[in-house]
């Protein structure tokens, strides 16, 4: 037996030194390379519930689009390459859907046409920008009211009283239900059908957070869906049926996504803390992670640096440790910025940038999304400093793809015409410009373009690469080019 013992543990020593050779042998020799900065998703949510960045109670059709080009026109200019739009965040819609009414917040009115496709405007002026446009949603969630003493408005003849549940301030679907389940999925199968959107996004209204004395109403749904033995007892608990439910939903969504158009990002933006995750909105979004059902996992790290395990830097660092099988986001609540019932931190734009400059030295973040719009123009505390400081180069989108990426060809014929440069590129694709800082060194984004041409400003070695408009994926670099 020791015999082949020392046996075995030679050829187990013989693999790993195989395996090792290999491995080096097909490393690049970054010492001789130009290396490409890394991928960078850089996102703002636009919240369109009771309008709060846009439209903001302007219901002329002009006036809004006006508004929403120049929220686009900011984000281009701060290099800003994702905008997440709520289109449907009260069992409403931002375009015309067989489902749901049309969204009182566009029009002041609900279920009226507002004259012209506002979600297919919102996508193109996003698009001519090279911004993606991810359409956010909220699954559950029907309507809200500010007291339990008031009513809440009539149900929209599509939507059956069946399929809702009421509490003291919000009515929303039953998440217990297998048929809201697949009226959510139909929901996301036809938004991606219709509209060409890059990614659907789901926030962290799951189970409600319900006022004191309140109880989630869902004995009956336990008790006729739970799993039960042979006595007919149930064999989970109420709480893993709850998350079980939202499990599904989830599942659901990414499931009809991948069926129907899987170049679509599925993105999800939980609650900073687990534990409220978890055990109040009965959300696991870590067995979420491990499972691959979304592509980014987006924590609301709505906190200040500091020591305590609910700061920005300790939640972070745990989210890093916890999500699996998909990017990590970094979701940062601007809107925090000198308001006078933040904390001292939130008075100074010091505190965002340190935060920036915080999550740059984790390897699994790779993107940040900022809520809200409205205060990237209203520039509290100067955060835009801060904002312009952490983007100031382009930076190419990261591909999330759960298939083998097929990136477009490489761009050729590249010349240069004084500082202009241009080139020949495949259809379907948008280019990003490089400037080479030498061998072995990190070359520099310029430019960012769906152009076949790009003005530089300095003299240096230039290449161009071409980046897939569907999924990210990103070919060679062409031929290098020196620009005088």
């Amino acid at each position: 037996m020791k015999t082949w013992k020392k046996i075995a543990l030679t050829m187990s020593a013989l693999l790993v030194v195989a395996c090792h050779q290999d491995d080096d042998n097909n490393k690049p020799d970054s010492t001789n390379q130009t290396l490409l900065p890394n991928k960078e998703l850089r996102g703002v949510w636009m919240a369109t519930v009771w309008g709060l960045d846009w439209p903001n109670g302007t219901y002329d059709m002009e006036a809004q689009k006006a508004s929403y080009i120049a929220y686009m026109d900011l984000f281009e200019q701060n290099n800003i390459n994702a905008v997440f739009v709520q289109v449907r965040g009260m069992a409403d819609a931002f375009y015309k859907s067989e489902y749901e009414p049309w969204s009182k917040f566009i029009t002041g009115e609900i279920d009226k046409d507002p004259g012209y496709d506002v979600l297919r405007f919102m996508i193109d002026e996003a698009h001519k920008r090279g911004i993606a446009f991810h359409a956010w949603i909220n699954p559950y969630r029907v309507a809200t009211k500010p007291a339990s003493e008031t009513s809440f408005p009539p149900l929209d003849s599509r939507i059956a009283d069946s399929l809702v549940v009421s509490y003291r301030t919000i009515r929303m679907y039953n998440p217990a239900m297998p048929k809201v389940r697949q009226r959510i999925a139909d929901i996301v199968k036809d938004l991606i059908t219709k509209y060409d959107v890059d990614g659907v996004h789901i926030d962290d209204y799951f189970y409600p957070s319900l006022t004191t004395g309140e109880t989630i109403k869902d004995e009956v749904w336990f008790n006729r869906y739970a799993p039960k033995d042979n006595e007919g007892k149930p064999t989970i608990s109420v709480e893993e049926f709850r998350r079980n439910n939202i499990d599904l939903t989830v599942k659901g969504i990414h499931d009809v996504i991948q069926a129907t158009r899987p170049e679509v990002v599925f993105t999800i933006s939980p609650a900073g803390n687990p534990d409220y995750n978890l055990n109040t909105m009965y959300a696991d979004v870590v067995k979420w992670s491990r499972e691959g059902w979304a592509e980014a996992i987006i924590p609301q790290l709505y906190f200040p640096m500091g020591s305590a395990e609910s700061t920005f830097n300790h939640r972070l660092h745990w989210w890093s440790q916890f999500t699996f099988n998909n990017a990590l986001f970094v979701g940062y609540g601007i809107n925090r910025f000198g308001d006078a019932d933040s904390p001292a931190a939130y008075q100074s734009a010091t505190e965002l940038a340190n935060q920036f400059n915080f999550a740059k030295k984790y390897r699994k973040v790779s993107g940040s999304v900022l809520y809200s719009a409205k205060y990237l123009v209203s520039n509290p505390v100067d955060i835009l400093s801060a904002i312009k400081e952490a983007y100031k180069q382009p930076a190419v989108l990261p591909y999330l793809g759960k298939q083998q990426a097929a990136p477009p060809a490489t761009p050729s014929n590249v010349r240069a015409n004084g500082k202009t440069l241009q080139w020949d590129g495949a259809d379907g694709a948008y280019f990003a410009v490089y400037r080479s800082n030498g061998p072995g060194k990190e070359a520099t984004t310029v430019a960012v373009t769906r152009q076949q041409e790009a003005t530089v400003t300095d003299a240096g070695t230039y290449f161009v690469t071409a980046v897939s408009k569907k999924d990210n994926a990103e070919s060679q670099p062409s031929e290098p080019i020196a620009v005088n």
